[in-house]
């Protein structure tokens, strides 16, 4: 109801928390006179918005999507570097477990089976949070005992960062056969060639010439195919991969 300012304004906070990381309001159900937003004018603003639409969530997206502040670089200066709730810069997040899960599966290109699911089925789009995956386990999937997004945590942990690392379940995506590290390994492409084009499938961009000096020590070391999974893996550890910044 256009009547029920509440609703309206819970909705804004919760697209605006999902999309720049942080609510207007923190916690982002606890919307109370005693708990007032970072930016009021812009909480009402976006619920104004959100009732003109006639509930429209895509209108709204696409509000936040095409701000000037959505699009804020990552990367802090000397005056903001603290700056947690007022969106001087982007607030930099891990990739949520599934988007992550997802995000490997396809730049490897060795997509994830999961039990009794067909073949290609995506880590976001499964229904059943019960689906064994020790991957989503240790990254934080969403237990959906909540409607919001409290459920899961996006903290990293030392057992993330030990599983991107160590675990056989990564190694075996990196290494497959018909994975994106074995055919480029197979290919007639140079050790630059390679090197730039793991950086644009992982990174989305093309290799610095640091990144092109650490796989020139990878391939001095070992055979063509066991350096490419290797840069492969190295890539996938990096903080460009594995963080929205």
């Amino acid at each position: 109801s256009p009547k029920n300012p509440y609703f309206a304004r819970l909705v804004a906070n919760r697209l605006w928390k999902h999309y720049l990381g942080r609510g207007l309001v923190e916690p982002e159900d606890d919307l109370r006179s005693t708990n007032p937003a970072t930016n009021e004018p812009l909480l009402d603003y976006l619920a104004r918005q959100v009732v003109a639409s006639k509930y429209d969530l895509k209108q709204v997206t696409r509000l936040i999507l095409e701000s000037n502040t959505f699009q804020l670089s990552g990367k802090p200066n000397q005056f903001n570097y603290d700056d947690n709730q007022y969106y001087s810069h982007y607030l930099v997040r891990r990739l949520p477990a599934e988007v992550l899960l997802d995000a490997i599966s396809q730049v490897t290109d060795s997509p994830e089976q999961f039990v009794g699911m067909a073949p290609g089925t995506r880590a976001i789009e499964l229904w059943d949070n019960r689906l064994p995956s020790y991957f989503l386990d240790t990254f934080g999937r969403s237990l959906r005992e909540s409607p919001c997004e409290c459920g899961k945590s996006g903290e990293p942990t030392m057992a993330q960062a030990l599983h991107l690392m160590n675990a056989p379940e990564i190694e075996a995506k990196v290494t497959a056969a018909s994975g994106r590290a074995r055919q480029l390994a197979k290919s007639s492409l140079s050790r630059q060639e390679i090197t730039n084009q793991l950086c644009l499938s992982v990174l989305g961009r093309a290799a610095t010439e640091r990144e092109q000096m650490v796989a020139r020590e990878l391939f001095e070391q070992q055979s063509r195919q066991a350096a490419t999974a290797d840069l492969m893996w190295t890539l996938i550890n990096c903080y460009d991969f594995l963080f929205i910044h």
